[in-house]
Protein backbone atom coordinates (compact mmCIF):
# COMPACT_ATOMS: atom_id res chain seq x y z
CA UNK A 1 0.00 0.00 0.00
CA UNK A 2 1.13 3.04 -0.85
CA UNK A 3 2.55 5.83 1.72
CA UNK A 4 0.96 9.35 2.51
CA UNK A 5 4.11 10.83 0.90
CA UNK A 6 3.50 8.79 -2.16
CA UNK A 7 -0.44 9.70 -2.08
CA UNK A 8 0.28 13.72 -1.96
CA UNK A 9 3.24 13.08 -4.55
CA UNK A 10 0.77 10.62 -7.29
CA UNK A 11 -2.38 13.69 -6.43
CA UNK A 12 0.06 16.28 -7.25
CA UNK A 13 1.15 14.27 -10.19
CA UNK A 14 -2.80 14.13 -11.34
CA UNK A 15 -3.77 17.87 -10.91
CA UNK A 16 -0.99 18.52 -13.01
CA UNK A 17 -2.42 15.86 -15.64
CA UNK A 18 -5.41 17.33 -15.12
CA UNK A 19 -4.88 21.01 -15.87
CA UNK A 20 -3.57 20.25 -19.27
CA UNK A 21 -7.15 19.71 -19.98
CA UNK A 22 -7.46 23.64 -19.84
CA UNK A 23 -5.43 23.82 -22.87
CA UNK A 24 -8.06 22.23 -24.64
CA UNK A 25 -11.29 22.97 -26.10
CA UNK A 26 -13.32 21.16 -23.20
CA UNK A 27 -11.41 22.15 -19.85
CA UNK A 28 -12.45 19.99 -16.98
CA UNK A 29 -11.28 20.45 -13.15
CA UNK A 30 -11.91 16.82 -12.83
CA UNK A 31 -9.55 14.28 -13.51
CA UNK A 32 -8.37 10.46 -12.14
CA UNK A 33 -5.56 8.18 -12.31
CA UNK A 34 -5.46 4.44 -11.07
CA UNK A 35 -1.97 3.07 -9.87
CA UNK A 36 -1.19 -0.66 -9.28
CA UNK A 37 -0.08 -0.85 -6.34
CA UNK A 38 2.26 -4.23 -6.31
CA UNK A 39 4.44 -2.76 -8.99
CA UNK A 40 3.74 1.37 -7.60
CA UNK A 41 2.95 1.67 -11.78
CA UNK A 42 0.33 3.92 -13.33
CA UNK A 43 -2.25 2.39 -15.10
CA UNK A 44 -4.16 4.53 -16.75
CA UNK A 45 -4.96 8.26 -16.29
CA UNK A 46 -8.02 10.20 -17.45
CA UNK A 47 -10.13 13.56 -17.24
CA UNK A 48 -13.92 14.25 -17.57
CA UNK A 49 -14.82 13.83 -21.18
CA UNK A 50 -18.48 14.40 -20.26
CA UNK A 51 -19.03 17.92 -22.06
CA UNK A 52 -17.01 16.87 -24.97
CA UNK A 53 -18.39 13.43 -25.99
CA UNK A 54 -22.06 14.73 -24.84
CA UNK A 55 -22.50 11.84 -22.12
CA UNK A 56 -22.94 12.36 -18.83
CA UNK A 57 -21.63 9.08 -17.69
CA UNK A 58 -17.90 9.46 -18.65
CA UNK A 59 -16.75 11.16 -15.56
CA UNK A 60 -12.96 10.69 -14.80
CA UNK A 61 -13.02 8.40 -12.43
CA UNK A 62 -14.63 6.23 -15.04
CA UNK A 63 -12.83 7.16 -17.90
CA UNK A 64 -9.87 5.65 -16.09
CA UNK A 65 -11.55 2.22 -14.65
CA UNK A 66 -12.13 1.32 -18.05
CA UNK A 67 -8.52 2.43 -19.09
CA UNK A 68 -7.31 0.20 -16.33
CA UNK A 69 -9.24 -2.66 -17.20
CA UNK A 70 -8.34 -3.16 -20.79
CA UNK A 71 -4.92 -2.50 -20.12
CA UNK A 72 -4.59 -5.02 -17.33
CA UNK A 73 -7.05 -7.31 -19.46
CA UNK A 74 -9.28 -7.86 -16.28
CA UNK A 75 -12.83 -6.98 -15.00
CA UNK A 76 -11.38 -6.54 -11.14
CA UNK A 77 -9.06 -3.72 -10.25
CA UNK A 78 -8.37 -5.71 -7.07
CA UNK A 79 -4.86 -4.25 -5.71
CA UNK A 80 -5.08 -0.79 -7.71
CA UNK A 81 -5.69 2.56 -5.66
CA UNK A 82 -7.48 5.27 -7.94
CA UNK A 83 -6.86 8.64 -7.48
CA UNK A 84 -9.66 11.58 -8.11
CA UNK A 85 -8.89 15.28 -7.82
CA UNK A 86 -13.17 15.39 -5.98
CA UNK A 87 -14.78 13.02 -4.32
CA UNK A 88 -16.20 10.46 -6.40
CA UNK A 89 -20.24 10.98 -6.91
CA UNK A 90 -22.50 8.01 -6.65
CA UNK A 91 -21.96 6.67 -9.91
CA UNK A 92 -18.04 6.58 -9.40
CA UNK A 93 -18.02 5.48 -6.30
CA UNK A 94 -20.22 2.17 -7.36
CA UNK A 95 -18.10 1.59 -10.58
CA UNK A 96 -15.43 1.74 -7.92
CA UNK A 97 -17.04 -0.57 -5.96
CA UNK A 98 -17.87 -3.11 -8.96
CA UNK A 99 -14.32 -2.98 -10.24
CA UNK A 100 -12.81 -3.92 -6.82
CA UNK A 101 -10.75 -1.35 -6.20
CA UNK A 102 -8.75 -1.40 -3.00
CA UNK A 103 -8.24 2.10 -2.43
CA UNK A 104 -10.24 5.37 -3.17
CA UNK A 105 -7.95 8.85 -2.78
CA UNK A 106 -9.60 12.24 -3.29
CA UNK A 107 -8.75 15.62 -3.30
CA UNK A 108 -11.59 18.26 -3.23
CA UNK A 109 -14.89 17.83 -1.62
CA UNK A 110 -17.67 17.69 -3.69
CA UNK A 111 -20.50 19.97 -1.73
CA UNK A 112 -18.28 21.88 0.05
CA UNK A 113 -15.75 22.67 -3.06
CA UNK A 114 -16.75 21.24 -6.38
CA UNK A 115 -20.32 22.45 -5.98
CA UNK A 116 -19.45 25.76 -6.30
CA UNK A 117 -18.19 25.41 -10.05
CA UNK A 118 -19.71 23.13 -11.19
CA UNK A 119 -23.27 22.08 -9.39
CA UNK A 120 -24.09 18.87 -8.10
CA UNK A 121 -27.10 16.50 -8.79
CA UNK A 122 -26.70 14.08 -5.44
CA UNK A 123 -25.24 14.54 -1.71
CA UNK A 124 -24.96 10.94 -1.00
CA UNK A 125 -20.98 10.47 0.40
CA UNK A 126 -19.47 7.55 -0.98
CA UNK A 127 -18.89 6.26 2.47
CA UNK A 128 -22.47 5.10 2.32
CA UNK A 129 -21.91 3.29 -0.57
CA UNK A 130 -18.86 1.34 0.59
CA UNK A 131 -20.90 1.12 3.87
CA UNK A 132 -22.90 -1.36 1.66
CA UNK A 133 -20.26 -3.22 -0.13
CA UNK A 134 -21.01 -7.19 0.21
CA UNK A 135 -17.37 -8.03 -0.41
CA UNK A 136 -14.81 -7.86 1.73
CA UNK A 137 -12.31 -6.12 2.09
CA UNK A 138 -14.13 -2.91 1.62
CA UNK A 139 -12.83 -0.23 -0.40
CA UNK A 140 -11.07 2.11 1.78
CA UNK A 141 -11.34 5.93 1.67
CA UNK A 142 -8.49 8.64 2.11
CA UNK A 143 -10.13 12.24 1.37
CA UNK A 144 -9.01 15.42 1.26
CA UNK A 145 -5.34 14.41 -0.27
CA UNK A 146 -3.66 17.54 -1.67
CA UNK A 147 -6.89 19.26 -1.05
CA UNK A 148 -5.51 22.86 -1.88
CA UNK A 149 -3.90 21.72 -4.91
CA UNK A 150 -7.26 20.54 -6.40
CA UNK A 151 -9.66 23.37 -4.90
CA UNK A 152 -7.34 25.51 -6.82
CA UNK A 153 -8.40 23.61 -9.88
CA UNK A 154 -11.72 24.39 -9.50
CA UNK A 155 -10.88 27.94 -9.15
CA UNK A 156 -8.84 28.08 -12.43
CA UNK A 157 -10.87 25.71 -14.37
CA UNK A 158 -13.91 28.57 -13.93
CA UNK A 159 -11.81 31.29 -14.87
CA UNK A 160 -10.65 29.45 -18.56
CA UNK A 161 -14.45 28.74 -18.87
CA UNK A 162 -15.06 32.55 -18.06
CA UNK A 163 -11.86 33.78 -20.16
CA UNK A 164 -13.64 31.94 -23.39
CA UNK A 165 -16.95 32.27 -22.74
CA UNK A 166 -17.71 28.38 -22.27
CA UNK A 167 -21.11 27.75 -20.13
CA UNK A 168 -22.24 25.55 -17.80
CA UNK A 169 -25.32 23.16 -19.77
CA UNK A 170 -27.89 24.83 -18.63
CA UNK A 171 -29.54 22.29 -16.55
CA UNK A 172 -26.66 22.32 -14.37
CA UNK A 173 -26.35 26.64 -14.15
CA UNK A 174 -29.79 26.08 -12.21
CA UNK A 175 -28.41 24.34 -9.66
CA UNK A 176 -25.64 26.67 -8.69
CA UNK A 177 -25.65 27.53 -5.02
CA UNK A 178 -27.38 30.60 -4.52
CA UNK A 179 -25.94 33.57 -2.30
Amino acid sequence: MASSDQHRKRMKALVAFTASSFDTEFPSPFGSAIYDERSGVLVAQAYDTVMQTCDPTNHAEINAIRDAARELQRLSLRGCTLYSTCEPCPMCISACVWAEIDTVVFGASTLEDANLYWPQASDLPPQELVAHMLLEPKCRLIPHVGRSLCQNLFTRCDEVRKERGLQLPPHRDGLRPRG
